[in-house]
């Protein structure tokens, strides 16, 4: 890397990058970097403006100086930095060439280049190095070799397949940076796509959630104990609760047993891959809104009629989603958790997947870490679908916002959620509170789209 390059980039990561990168992809980087701290400044303001986060002197510089004014925020600058660099280093992907209606799941999924659209830490890989980035980045198309680790110590739970089994032993998926952190053995791998979680990857008929003792953007992405021992209990309750949104089930649930204990740096959680229907593009909800690495408009907005595509959206999503709620069930119901089948472009199908952040009333059978009160679930609901998911619709098709919040109250059933969810204050994550102080249970709270 050249010395002239070093030279531009202003923490320790950037610099790490940049000397790590070569020829042409340095010097995308280096370009990237000015672009890349002004995206993140811009999530930091938006932190400022709606999160009750302490005062801070000024919102200009780099954001990892910004965020660093608060104080014990020595963890989050670091984080904010290394989004800076992840972001720069993602926008160097190469542009997909496949038409957008034709592009497979996996496609899809590795299209949305920028990561979380209001989170500063959108692109932070705590412990990753660049080349871990171009490894195994969704946004960098890797073929990731998933190492098959012979558990003969395990625990399973649902239908383990049996091409994952090895006479008495499981064949336990485990990412290859996680098995070089743990230094389990293998006995062969597994060919596998990252998704837009990075951790969770498409392999064969699978879609398998892998555990990553790395902090990526809010949480540390290994798996419970609880999660493993439940995975397939939660999965068969939504499929008896859920209607009018498909599920992509939990299959089956296993890891290394540790003390007698399901071992959290090495499960896994196993789906049946999603496949659509003929004449049918399926996508994550967040790749309609995605920044093209070319810097072109939003993919949605070659769809048609903002309002009549809105309203067709809006009916499948809505209503299940507040009836859901009014039954004491409220689903993570985001852009990276929502997949959409589009047919010519237009929504006529919804599935829900990542069945771990639900939270429902108290109920016997299921975790109590799943438990919450009717207020915790209505503000589940609105700040993850209300609040981001359709915030970003809105955001990314071309007409006025409050034409298109008009299209969406209509398809607002009447249900006892309905009076608050047109008139009070939307509840919103804080997700740089979240990250400054970890035990915060406070909510950002944004002026209501349906009165503006």
């Amino acid at each position: 890397m050249c010395q002239d390059h070093v030279i531009l980039t202003q923490t320790q990561v950037e610099t790490e990058f940049a000397a790590a990168l070569e020829g042409e992809r340095a010097e995308r980087f280096v370009a990237g970097l000015p672009d890349a701290r002004a995206a993140v400044l811009a999530r930091v303001r938006r932190a400022v403006a709606v999160e009750p986060l302490p005062p801070i002197a000024r919102t200009s510089g780099h954001p990892a100086d910004v965020v660093g004014q608060w104080p014990g925020s020595g963890e989050l600058a670091g984080e904010v930095a290394h989004s800076v660099a992840g972001l720069a280093l993602a926008r160097t992907a190469e542009p997909l060439a496949t038409p957008f209606l034709d592009r497979t799941l996996e496609e899809h999924e590795q299209s949305v280049v920028d990561g979380h659209p209001l989170h500063p830490c959108c692109r932070n890989r705590t412990g990753f190095t660049a080349q871990d980035h171009l490894d195994y980045g969704p946004e960098h198309r890797p073929v990731v070799a998933l190492r098959l680790h012979p558990a003969a110590d395990h625990v399973v739970f649902g239908d383990w397949p049996d091409e994952l089994r090895d006479g008495r032993a499981i064949l336990l998926p485990v990412h290859p940076w996680q098995a070089r952190r743990t230094k389990v053995h293998s006995i062969g791998t597994l060919d596998a796509s990252p998704l837009m979680a990075l951790r969770t990857l498409s392999a064969g008929p699978w879609h398998i959630k892998t555990t990553l003792s790395a902090q990526l953007t809010s949480a540390v992405r290994d798996i419970s104990a609880s999660s493993i021992t439940t995975a397939t209990a939660v999965s068969d309750f939504l499929d008896r609760t859920v209607e009018g949104i498909e599920l992509q089930r939990n299959r089956a649930s296993a890891a290394v047993l540790t003390n007698g204990r399901p071992d959290r740096e090495l499960g896994v959680i196993l789906r049946d891959r999603p496949l659509p229907r003929p004449g049918e593009t399926l996508l994550p909800l967040a790749a309609l809104t995605a920044r093209p690495v070319d810097g072109g408009p939003p993919p949605i907005r070659g769809l048609g009629d903002p309002a009549g595509w809105l309203a067709e959206f809006a009916e499948l999503a809505v209503p299940p989603l507040m009836t859901l709620l009014a039954r004491g069930v409220a689903l993570e119901a985001h852009e990276q958790n929502l997949l959409l089948g589009l047919v010519n472009g237009r929504p006529r199908r919804l599935v829900y997947r990542d069945l771990a952040d639900i939270r429902v009333s108290p109920r016997p059978g299921l975790p109590e870490r799943l438990h919450a009160d009717p207020a915790a679930l209505r503000a589940k609901t609105f700040a993850t679908f209300f609040a981001t998911a359709v915030t970003g619709l809105v955001g990314a098709l071309d007409a006025p916002d409050d034409e298109l919040w008009q299209v969406v109250a209509r398809t607002v059933p009447d249900t006892p959620d309905r009076h608050a969810l047109l008139h009070d204050p939307i509840p919103a994550k804080p997700l740089t509170l979240m990250r400054l102080d970890h035990t915060t249970k406070r909510w950002a709270y944004l002026p209501n789209p349906f009165t503006r």
